[in-house]
């Protein structure tokens, strides 16, 4: 059986300078015979060593090799990630760089998928007609790992981690964008979403023959293993996050990316980095700082042809977008603010969503930056927190494929024509400007989508200061938003820190001067403990549930500092929605 359909074989590696070249040419050798169409793409995450001149070697001397490079290192689901999303072909192979797996051994997959009519076939060690030159040890721990998946899974295979896959294109495309854990759950997570959607999954035999040393597995990467498949488990059975998936994108709009900012600062130059790595290319950028001197912008990051850097002088946020939209040639207008930098695929997945909803206006998580210090991590887990942001946790982490009445403009990607129907950023207002667009969106019917596809980093700001600095302007500006507009600023979540700020300054006065005394005198029926236990079970509930918090941060001294900042932060909101309640009812 001969294989005539591009297929595309996506090859991570991290440090491999040594063995890449060797590699691929045994990789072409092996499969030539019978794979007559097929593209190489080498995706380098992060090496340390000289691993990317050599790929780059590799491409220039073939012209159906491409390489994908990585400026970190996260891990081996990344460089997948990477690699597919320039991936053309009608099938897709994952291939691990070290050729432990003898690549021949694929002319075995395309018949197992053939004859079973399957979608995916994977490598499985823990076939009956499997050859595995393990250690015992290692023999045991895949062993417990593949029951503990068994159990909470039920996949309809033995084995998830081997490094030889073979996907149609049409199961694994619109999967990938998805796919969160970037380490080593990484195969768990995508046979998963792949099960989740109906894709039918077979094992192969393979042979194995390590070709390097395996010692025992750290402590640490167990551990991260086990909180990304507990993670995966909650996406997939709570969140059902691997459903309403997006066709590929068949539309090439232009784009406008419109950033606000002061100066140009470390921040604008990292994002605008990202931005040019995009791998949707149909995009012009359009940076509004205050003023600028020659010198600042005299790099080549900003010499790209796609880029504007335009001075305002000293404008709110608002009125800069609006003054970018001005002069925007875009049907599409992207926001970002400039602490701010994107997946490499941002764009690409953004427009499949609004061009498979048929939706005008979008919305995406911002994440907390990994780069970020100890103290500003936190302030992410604070936001991220449903304890602390609730149903709009989504804001700050990944979540579910929903509509939403309200989104910052931070990450947020509308029409031109709906941006202009609408009023656009006709405000002075800042923070709450967004808000103020997506309630003119409410207004006129149409509808914004929220989609964990649309991904950016956000820099936190650092606790204590700049974090509760950053809220009161939050809360102040809610508050008078629920008075002055209503609408989508008038929710019950919103209320709840200022209730609960009441209710502990209520509580301990009830208590000193005997109100459980009081009401027990005025309805005996009422007891003094009942009536106690009332006072104080919302602060009780509030505590078990600072306690869970704390316990899934998976962290000692990340879950204290986390359950800490929530309760001071839900203090400081409280305090500000009022205030800035009370200044709506004062000026109006």
């Amino acid at each position: 059986m001969k294989i005539d359909e591009l297929v595309s074989i996506l090859v991570p590696v991290y440090n491999i300078e040594k063995n890449i070249e060797k590699n691929i040419n045994i990789l072409i050798e092996k499969i030539s015979p019978f794979i007559t169409n097929f593209e190489i793409i080498i995706s380098d995450d992060g090496s340390e060593d000289n691993s990317k001149k050599v790929i780059e070697k590799i491409c220039a001397e073939n012209k159906n090799i491409f390489g994908v490079y990585s400026k970190e290192n996260h891990g081996k689901g990344n460089a997948l990630k990477r690699a597919c999303e320039i991936a053309n072909g009608k099938y897709i192979i994952f291939c691990d760089g070290d050729m432990e797996i003898d690549p021949s051994q694929l002319k075995n997959f395309f018949d197992i998928m053939n004859k079973e009519n399957a979608d995916i076939v994977i490598g499985s060690k823990r076939h009956k007609n499997s050859v595995v030159n393990y250690s015992n040890i290692r023999k045991l721990i895949s062993f417990v790992y593949f029951m503990f998946v068994k159990i909470f899974f039920h996949l309809p295979i033995q084995d998830t981690q081997t490094g030889l896959k073979l996907f149609k294109r049409e199961a694994i495309i619109n999967i990938f964008p998805r796919i969160l854990v970037k380490a080593f759950a990484y195969d768990l997570e995508v046979l998963v979403a792949c099960n989740s959607n109906g894709k039918k999954i077979v094992s192969a035999p393979v042979i194995v023959n390590p070709n390097r040393h395996f010692g025992f597995i750290k402590l640490n990467v167990l551990w991260k293993t086990f909180i990304d498949t507990l993670a995966i488990f909650y996406r997939l059975n709570i969140v059902k996050f691997y459903k309403d998936l997006f066709e590929e994108l068949k539309s090439n709009p232009l784009v406008s990316i419109i950033i606000p900012l002061k100066k140009i600062n470390d921040y604008i130059k990292e994002e605008t980095e990202y931005l040019l790595e995009q791998t949707y290319k149909n995009f012009e950028l359009i940076i509004l700082p205050d003023f600028y001197s020659e010198e600042e912008i005299d790099l080549n990051i900003f010499k790209d042809k796609r880029i504007k850097i335009i001075e305002t002088g000293t404008l709110p946020p608002a009125l800069k977008r609006a003054k970018g939209v001005e002069i925007s040639n875009g049907e599409i207008l992207a926001f970002l603010d400039d602490d701010t930098y994107p997946e490499k695929d941002w764009l690409t997945n953004s427009l499949r969503a609004m061009e498979t909803k048929n939706i005008k206006a979008l919305g995406g998580p911002a994440v907390t930056s990994p780069k970020d210090n100890f103290s500003k991590q936190i302030s992410g887990l604070i936001y991220g927190s449903s304890l602390m942001s609730g149903k709009h946790k989504a804001r700050y982490v990944p979540d579910k494929v929903q509509f939403v009445s309200d989104f910052p403009s931070c990450n947020f990607l509308i029409t031109k024509e709906l941006y202009q129907k609408v009023g656009g950023f006709d405000s002075e207002y800042w923070p709450g400007e967004d808000t103020i667009l997506c309630n003119n969106i409410m207004k006129d019917k149409e509808k914004i989508l929220y989609t964990p596809e649309a991904l950016v980093y956000h820099h936190r700001r650092d606790l204590f200061f700049g974090h509760f600095k950053q809220l009161k302007g939050y809360a102040w500006h809610r508050g008078y938003f629920v008075k002055k507009f209503g609408g989508n600023s008038f929710e019950l979540s919103y209320f709840i820190p200022s209730i609960f700020l009441l209710w502990t300054l209520f509580t301990p006065i009830a208590l000193i001067f005997n109100l459980p005394i009081l009401i027990n005198n005025l309805i005996p029926a009422l007891s003094e403990n009942i009536i106690t236990f009332l006072l104080l079970a919302p602060h009780i509930l509030y505590f078990i549930c600072l306690i869970g918090g704390w316990i899934s941060s998976f962290s000692l001294i990340k879950g204290f500092c986390k359950i800490v900042g929530i309760f001071l932060s839900h203090l400081v909101y409280g305090f500000f929605f009022i205030k800035g309640f009370l200044r709506g009812l004062i000026k109006n």
